[in-house]
């Protein structure tokens, strides 16, 4: 179990790690990071770091008991705050006072009974102590009876709530997190079990097969915990991922228009490469050049003369296109050729009256009208028509 521990422990760290950016720069709720930085510290105390603490302050054990006080009152307390906040549930001033007085109090009844009788015994010479080990009997029937309370809270919230989650993503991932507390109670219960059979007996099984079954529990609800607090950001992840090809797919028509409408442009204009290596403010990036290129179109509206949106909109037509699909092949085509009339240097015409052919009210239907926009506008079609009115524009012999 120690290489197992060891990347357990690796996880938890990467996402406390992960999750401090956001919730300690931007102010948000900090209940879940404090539930992963409970756990991470937990498992870090399981291993050589643990003994190490031990020996640097002198106390026997006292890592044996922060990592119940960080990781399982600490964790499990922030946890269930954090599930309630999620699912919804209403909690008045009063209710969320008498939880933090009752994690409070129980852990200053551990640390009042380790103190007082547990030293300086390490953990296994506590059995030959009559009182002490009635005393370790206390100390660990009272550490799992908060723990078990409280998961059982947060299974029934998990359970309850991932019925009526906003999406599947959330869905999913309260279900996930509340096999993972099921899990952590059967932990509780085996332990709880182990060390009261072992006042007077060798535990539920022979030999350490207890130990294995109670830390193969505890390993399984640690790494069911982070997958279902990370299936929601999955989901956020997938949309990064579409609003990022949707901004890079668009450089192409955004680069053409605001070449000759500079003035649309907030910021100086990116290499391709360097866009496309930076992965932050992806939602902010795409709105803007959602806005520019239609200020660019509206900029490039007095170079596109109602006969030219006319024969725009012929052309469209007459290669088998209707509707929707005809209006933005037309709109792409009088863009194209307005740009090419402008970058010439041509005068405005009289102000003609813009509609977009596409677009909607939120972000992702403008979005698909444009990029259906850019595919046109780069499209043999667009092409051939640019051509013709090139010809037309040239000088009879």
């Amino acid at each position: 179990m120690n290489t197992f521990t060891f990347v357990v422990a690796v996880l938890l760290w990467l996402t406390v790690a992960w999750r401090a950016v956001k919730v300690w720069r931007r102010g948000q709720d900090r209940s879940l990071w404090w539930a992963f930085f409970g756990l991470a510290v937990m498992m870090t105390l399981r291993m050589p770091p643990g003994r190490a603490l031990d020996q640097w302050t002198g106390v026997t054990d006292l890592s044996y008991l922060l990592k119940h006080l960080i990781g399982g009152v600490l964790a499990s307390a922030a946890l269930l705050a954090f599930l309630r906040k999620v699912s919804g549930a209403s909690d008045g001033p009063r209710t969320k006072r008498r939880r933090i007085m009752v994690a409070c109090a129980t852990a200053l009844a551990m640390a009042v009974l380790f103190f007082a009788k547990l030293q300086p015994y390490e953990t296994p010479s506590i059995f030959a102590d009559p009182v002490a080990r009635y005393v370790f009997l206390a100390y660990t029937l009272l550490f799992l009876g908060y723990l078990t309370a409280s998961l059982l809270g947060g299974v029934r919230l998990c359970w309850r709530w991932g019925r009526n989650a906003s999406g599947p993503a959330l869905s999913w991932g309260l279900r996930t997190i509340g096999v993972g507390l099921a899990a952590g109670v059967g932990y509780a219960v085996v332990r709880a079990a182990t060390i009261t059979t072992r006042m007077h007996g060798d535990g539920l099984f022979p030999g350490a097969v207890d130990d294995y079954i109670s830390t193969a529990l505890l390993m399984a609800a640690l790494v069911l915990i982070v997958a279902g607090s990370s299936l929601p950001m999955l989901s956020l992840l997938h949309s990064w991922r579409i609003k990022r090809h949707a901004l890079l797919r668009l450089r192409p028509l955004w680069r053409d228009l605001t070449q000759v409408t500079p003035s649309v442009r907030l910021h100086a204009p990116r290499s391709a490469v360097t866009e496309r290596l930076n992965p932050l403010n992806v939602h902010d990036r795409l709105y803007r050049r959602g806005v520019e290129i239609r200020d660019a179109a509206l900029a490039l509206n007095n170079y596109a003369s109602p006969a030219l949106r006319k024969r725009a909109q012929q052309h469209a037509e007459a290669r088998g296109l209707f509707g929707t699909q005809a209006a933005i092949a037309a709109e792409a085509c009088w863009l194209a050729t307005a740009r090419r009339a402008k970058f010439r240097g041509a005068a405005p015409g009289s102000s003609v009256e813009h509609r977009p052919a596409g677009g909607g009210r939120d972000l992702n239907s403008e979005i698909s009208a444009l990029t259906q926009l850019s595919d046109a506008y780069h499209s043999d079609l667009v092409r051939d028509f640019t051509d013709s009115e090139d010809r037309l524009m040239e000088p009879l012999a």
